[in-house]
Order: C-alpha cells, then structure tokens, then sequence
C-alpha cells in the first residue's frame, strides 16, 4: 500500500485544495486463481480479485472486465476494496467520498500470470483516519469488524442459512478434527433432519405411479380434443376426482422435496466458500479439500451413485423424459471433475443416504401396486378363467 502526499505547504491565496487519496495495491494474487479466472468446466473454480464495496447502504461486487464502464465512483461508502475468493483488503468505513479501480496483469508463462486490481480512496476532508482489513475472510474475524462486514463471503442468495450451518460444521470439527469427515458428519445429520420430507415425498410418488394406468386411461379418453377445446375442462375435473378419491395430492411429491433444497444448497453455497477447507487434507490422496480430486475419484463416484438413485426413485414421467433424465449423472460427474473435493464429498455422501432411505422407505410400505381400470380387471379375470379351463383340460 502506497500513501499519496497527505501534507502539503501552505497553499498561496485562490489556489484549489488538494483532495488526497489513498491507494492500496495491487495485491491480493492467491496461488490458486488463474490470471483469467477460468470457469466452473475449465478448472479454476477460484473466483479472482473482484471490486467489492459496500456504497448508499448495499453490496456491490465489479469484475475487473467491467470496472472501465464505472470510471470513478463517488457516494457514502461503509467497506470499499478488493477481494478474491478467501482473502479481501478493503477500507473501513471511509465515509464520503471517490473510489478508483485499476486492474492490473502481471505477465508470466502459463498459471504464474496473474490478474490484480489497485484502487484508491479518496475520502472527503472531515475524514481523520482510514482503518483497514487485510487478511483472510474468516467469519469470525469479519464479524468482529461488524457483521455487515461478514456478507464480504459470497455464501450466495442462502445465505440465512449457510451461516448457522457454517457454526454447526466449526462444531463439529472442534470434536473431530479433520474436516472431511466433519463435512460427512454434517452431511448425515442435515439428511437426517430432512428425512421425514423425504419420506413423505417418496410415498406420495409411489401413490401416484399407482395410479398411472387410471390417469392414462382419462388422457387417452380426451386424446383427440384440442388445448383450448371446452371439453378439455372435463378431463382435468376427471382426474382431480380420482385423486380426490384415491387421497393422493399431487403436489405431495415434490413440495417436500422442494423444502429441502434450501438447506441443500445452502450447505453447497457454505462448501464452496469456507476459507476453512483451503489447505484442508482429508486423507488418502486428497491432500486440499478446496482443490478437485486429483484423481478424480470421488465424482466418478458421485455420477453412480446419482444414477442409482435415479433408477430407485418412483417416479410419474413417461419414458422419454426419463431417459433423458438418466443423462443427468452424466452430465454432474463431468461438471464436479474440477470442483473441490469438500463438494464433491458432500454431495457423494448425500446421494448414499438417499439411496439407503429409498431402499428403507421401499420395505415399510411394501412393493408399488399399480392401480387398474375396471376394464382392465375384467380382461385379467377373463383370461385367469381361460388359463383355469386349459389346465382342466390337460
């Protein structure tokens, strides 16, 4: 950090004032961010130095491509700085006043080439002194500046949620010490908690497979019949009575379900910025939870078991979407090659307790029994008689 003249002699009457700045930089170059940035498919999951500010009362976040369209920003600034994916230098509550960025490349063959950014502050003349923050973003360390300061962790729109989460997991790793396995423990004990959801959605998925022969049959009935035909009406009064009925609410099957992404996400949200997990070794050859597997095997894993989940889970979609689902493992397993390992473990771990707790549900309730149509009953005791008359006759 450079300190522009603060001092100056005594002005000669009608010259102008000078307004000195502050300048910080450039700095902030973590070894783990390419000079590019990169992306969520090439690798670098690590997000690079990034304008961040807290200006007239809310956030704002400025990637280096975008701050030549800013030019000098002028308002009340509580926080004003530059910060990477762990670590941020910002001013403490410098008040009114001008805030510069200028991004900066230093120049190196291949992953030492680095993308930073310089800023400076010009705060108003009643400021007396500017404090600031250099440092890692721990949450406790930001939190003791003042908590508004704790949203400087990009935790995402979860956030209500990743914050409590982000205590249990510190708890946990205060008893186990490693925080790989902290991440499995926690994993278990949020899946345990949103069991009974997931158990209440599993069985409604179940009765409305039941029912899906009843369903077809209605369909087919107003098959012929144009979207905006009047009798359409009918055919949806049709099968309201029958879940009406048989007691099935569709929505039963996926609102539970819906209740727990929040937690999940938010727990995906809190994995993927814990400054915690940098440098963090699991065991084995994950040596930095933060970083991908290295050899990959952990979202190998991952994609099989989403599979096997897909394969085991009830569900209403006709063969074609369900197909097209079974691309889905796919498609996650090449994504989490490069996404750190923490994550990749999270999710792994998750998809095996959904695997069990379908294979459980599945034993309580008994093997599906699809429901059939009084036509179709008719067919099957017609021709359980003409299988009883050819043994009679042999």
């Amino acid at each position: 950090m450079s300190t522009r003249a603060l001092t100056d002699p005594p002005e000669p009457r009608g010259a102008n004032t000078l307004q000195p700045g502050i300048e910080w930089g450039p700095g902030l170059g973590d070894a783990g961010a390419l000079a590019a940035g990169g992306s969520f498919f090439t690798g670098n999951y690590t997000q690079p130095p990034e304008a961040i500010f807290h200006r007239d009362g809310s956030w704002e976040r400025v990637r280096p491509d975008k701050l030549a369209d800013q030019g000098s920003m002028t308002g009340q600034y509580r926080y004003a700085g530059v910060d990477d994916h762990y670590f941020i230098a910002a001013a403490i509550e410098p008040g009114q006043g001008r805030l510069d960025y200028r991004p900066i490349v230093l120049p190196g063959p291949g992953e030492t080439k680095r993308s930073l950014l310089a800023y400076s502050v010009y705060p108003s003349a009643s400021a007396e002194q500017i404090r600031y923050f250099v440092g890692p973003k721990q949450f406790d360390d930001l939190q003791a500046v003042d908590p508004e300061f704790t949203r400087a962790i990009n935790f995402g729109m979860f956030r209500v949620i990743s914050v409590p989460l982000l205590s249990a997991l510190k708890w946990v790793h205060s008893y186990i010490g490693n925080w790989g396995w902290s991440i499995i423990v926690l994993t278990i004990l949020i899946n345990l908690a949103i069991a009974p959801l997931r158990h209440k959605s599993v069985v409604s998925m179940r009765k409305m497979q039941a029912l899906q022969p009843q369903l077809k049959v209605i369909q087919d009935h107003y098959a012929g019949l144009k979207v905006t035909d009047p009798a359409k009406q009918k055919m949806n009064t049709e099968i309201m009575n029958l879940y009406r009925e048989k007691g099935v609410n569709p929505a039963s099957g996926c609102v539970p379900m819906l209740l727990t992404m929040p937690i999940l996400f938010a727990f995906y949200g809190l994995l993927s910025q814990a400054i915690e997990l940098r440098g963090a070794e699991f065991g084995l050859w994950i040596k930095d939870l933060s970083e991908h597997d290295p050899f990959y095997v952990t979202p190998v894993l991952m994609a099989i078991t989403m599979f096997w989940q897909q394969r085991i889970t009830p569900s209403t979609a006709d063969p074609a979407q369900q197909k097209i689902m079974m691309m889905m493992p796919l498609m996650f397993g090449v994504m989490f090659l490069w996404v750190p390992s923490g994550l990749v473990l999270y999710w792994f771990v998750g998809n095996l307790w959904a695997i069990g707790q379908q294979y459980f549900t599945n034993w309580m309730i008994g093997p599906p029994t699809l429901a059939t149509t009084p036509a179709e009953r008719r067919m099957k005791s017609a021709g359980a008689g003409r299988t009883a008359a050819a043994e009679r006759k042999s």
